[in-house]
């Protein structure tokens, strides 16, 4: 049993990186300690086990290296500047954001500081385990470390946009060679993230590592036997999910459907008024943000038919696409990102990421004659998201890895 550091980005304050809320319960049942770093510290906190404790060292993110410490730091410096150098896509990309950067690099400066002065301190590399959830920020802030202290291991998790390049700016990653020279192992969510970056970065191949997310078992969903088709999707409303296509799915269905939506965002406004002018064969229902308990205990006592998630760019494995199978309830996804892990044969329907709003409506009329109205096919997604995406087997096998990977790093002669 060792004490593991968790550097995120808000968790537990706020309600982003729920799927955290999933995975922390067994890493503070492996470890004896389990300190949490936020990046930011805004919004309620969420309830954490005992023997978790938040830190904050960091007081203000934003807070930028004097020039005295930048001079000190020049050598790390002048390594951030090359990264940024050799990675970019082109000049005018660089050129572009650089004031940006530039601004970036002072704030990282100060947060490594800070971790060099205070959190560091306490670090003993027999027994701490260091744990980034993000390949994003506090991995290039470790790595600044890490030059002063090369004794100093830690590891990340990988999920979207700090993997694939095209979901950022320019279609690319800053910093991103310098965190390479500098993690230990770096944890995909899926098995297309993973490819994605051992063909980006052959000469690292081997820092790739696949570990997926898991959610927890409630049970199974209750069948739907008479009424309306329910279907219920579960996703931020914003563009690239999409929900705005479902609409306008829903507006061919010809048999009478239920559609539930969880989930707000920026598009609401949109999503509502194109939602009042379905036909009167299909009825709304939009719940906005609702905390994950709430919905876990809707799904318990709701009979769904389906679960339709049409997002555009998805980067692991979406925990919401999970979430609805550990309940039995069949898929329909558009192939994005590492949604293929999960939707196959045995789950639902893996449609391409080029939607067809007549195909989706083609389907979801005919769902409850075909295979997927089944109650044998409702066991299978279940024994399926089990084998692969169950929280205590998926998360507790991640944690044999990292304490075996973090063994053989400690004891190299072993």
């Amino acid at each position: 049993m060792k004490e593991l550091w968790l550097f995120t980005s808000r968790f537990p304050f706020g309600m982003g990186e729920s799927f955290l809320e999933n995975e922390l319960p067994v890493l503070c049942a492996r470890f004896e300690k389990v300190i949490i770093y936020p990046e930011h510290a805004d919004g309620a906190v969420r309830p954490v086990p005992p023997n978790a404790e938040i830190r904050l060292p960091i007081r203000d993110p934003y807070a930028r290296a004097s020039l005295a410490h930048a001079w000190r730091s020049r050598a790390v410096i002048f390594r951030l500047l090359r990264a940024l150098w050799e990675d970019s896509p082109s000049i005018a990309a660089l050129r572009a954001q650089w004031p940006e950067l530039r601004s970036r690099i002072f704030q990282l400066l100060h947060r490594a500081e800070v971790l060099h002065q205070v959190v560091l301190r306490e670090y003993d590399p027999e027994g701490v385990v260091i744990y980034s959830y993000w390949t994003h920020d506090w991995v290039t802030v470790l790595s600044m470390v890490r030059r002063r202290i090369p004794k100093m291991d830690f590891f990340s998790r990988a999920h979207g946009f700090d993997l694939y390049e095209a979901q950022n700016r320019d279609r690319w990653i800053p910093f991103r060679s310098f965190q390479l020279e500098h993690v230990s192992r770096i944890y995909c969510v899926s098995g297309l993230g993973q490819q994605h970056l051992q063909r980006v970065h052959p000469e690292y191949k081997d820092l790739f590592q696949l570990s997926r997310l898991g959610t927890r078992d409630h049970g199974a969903g209750p069948m739907p036997l008479k009424g309306p088709l329910h279907v219920v999707s579960c996703s931020f409303l914003i563009p690239r999910k999409r929900v705005l296509d479902l609409v306008q799915a829903l507006s061919l269905v010809r048999t009478e459907v239920r559609w539930t939506h969880f989930g707000g965002g920026k598009e609401e406004k949109q999503v509502r008024t194109a939602a009042a002018g379905l036909p009167k064969n299909v009825s709304v229902h939009l719940h906005g943000d609702t905390p994950n308990s709430e919905l876990m205990k809707w799904y318990t006592t709701q009979p769904v038919d389906v679960f339709v998630h049409l997002s555009a760019l998805e980067g692991g494995v979406a925990v919401a696409v999970q979430e609805a199978a550990s309940f039995g309830i069949p898929l329909i996804c558009a192939d994005s990102g590492g949604v293929r892990d999960i939707v196959g044969p045995r789950t639902g329907l893996l449609l391409s990421n080029e939607i067809r709003h007549g195909e989706v409506a083609m389907i979801l009329d005919g769902l409850r004659d075909g295979p997927m109205g089944t109650a044998a096919f409702r066991q299978g997604v279940r024994e399926a998201w089990r084998e692969g995406f169950e929280a205590n087997m998926a998360f507790n096998r991640f944690v044999d890895e990292v304490l075996d990977w973090h063994f053989r790093r400690s004891h190299p002669s072993c």
